[in-house]
């Protein structure tokens, strides 16, 4: 399991680390492009809304969120069942639900449940956009930071066990990260959260290649949100086993 000296070495890597995982999976083929819109183009746009905005607000557009969805899965196991729930969302409702206060007043826990109140969006999406917002801060709950943040060195366990896609299990994976943060002296969530993500898709992807197995992959998190009605039938069956994420 990585030690600092590991995850500085991959953190230099990182943009290595994007290329191996956009040509990992056809899924994943436009990851460049997106993180960089992501850490780029996105960010430096609601900062300018933010500068212009009287009362130090500022929310995403639907198809900004739309297009961070893009980027999640692409970085991670693909679930195209998410961007047509997050699609469904009404412009308004996106603005309502993603509002940001200045990143010295948001309250990340209040601000994460509200932007999960959306279709298709769960804690780890969620987590995306505090973490776009406050990358000082706030990390991003991607697998691989999940799985490999409480290891500090060889034969270590990564994390608490089966991933938790839930408020709580977003509270304890952002308490191992600033405890992490604080411990190793990384100078912010944001490279920390890229240092374990590309040390994790070399892991995988490094060795053994990339494979193109994302889609067929069946776990806990993309199901409609809270409160749906569910489809019947053979259909039901299959819904049942997902929730957002």
């Amino acid at each position: 399991m990585p030690s600092k000296a590991e995850l500085e070495a991959a953190l230099a890597r990182y943009p290595a680390a994007l290329e191996l995982r956009a040509n990992a999976s056809k899924a994943s083929k436009d990851l460049v492009h997106l993180d960089a819109w992501y850490r780029g183009e996105l960010r430096d746009a609601l900062r300018a809304r933010m500068a212009t905005h009287e009362r130090n607000e500022v929310s995403l557009l639907k198809d900004e969120l739309t297009r961070l969805m893009d980027w999640k899965l692409a970085r991670g196991t693909w679930r195209p069942r998410l961007q047509s729930l997050v699609a469904s969302n009404p412009a308004g409702l996106v603005r309502a639900h993603t509002l940001l206060a200045a990143p010295r007043d948001a309250p990340a826990a209040s601000t994460l449940a509200r932007m999960s109140k959306l279709a298709g969006v769960g804690p780890a999406t969620a987590s995306g956009v505090l973490a776009l917002w406050a990358p000082d801060r706030e990390p991003f709950m991607s697998d691989e930071a999940m799985d490999h943040v409480a290891a500090y060195g060889e034969g270590e366990a990564g994390g608490a066990g089966k991933r938790a896609y839930t408020e709580k299990g977003w509270r304890e994976f952002r308490d191992r990260m600033v405890q992490r943060k604080e411990d190793e002296g990384w100078e912010s969530m944001e490279q920390l959260e890229k240092a374990l993500w590309a040390w994790g898709v070399e892991r995988k992807y490094g060795s053994a290649g990339g494979a193109d197995d994302d889609r067929a992959r069946g776990d806990a998190e993309d199901a409609p949100s809270k409160g749906k009605r569910k489809s019947t039938g053979a259909a039901a069956s299959a819904t049942k086993k997902r929730k957002s994420t």
